[in-house]
């Protein structure tokens, strides 16, 4: 899920994420180890398969049990 203030943005299966963090963009597939991280400003870019992106100004990822949830500034 990438979620906003102003509600649900995306909320579909990926395959793969690529997320703006604070200390460069990391990329997050399945079986990836929980976390949660803090997101720069930047682009997400995600495939379902195909490639969607989505600019962001910050926020964070929540990953756990191949489950990623993305709250958005």
């Amino acid at each position: 899920d990438i979620l906003s203030v102003t509600g649900v943005v995306a909320d579909c299966e990926i395959s793969s994420i690529i997320l703006p963090g604070v200390q460069g963009s990391f990329g997050i597939w399945p079986g990836h180890t929980p976390m949660i991280s803090v997101l720069g400003e930047g682009v997400i870019t995600y495939f379902t398969p195909e490639k969607k992106e989505i600019e962001i100004k910050g926020g964070f990822v929540k990953i756990q049990s191949d489950i990623v949830t993305v709250c958005l500034e």
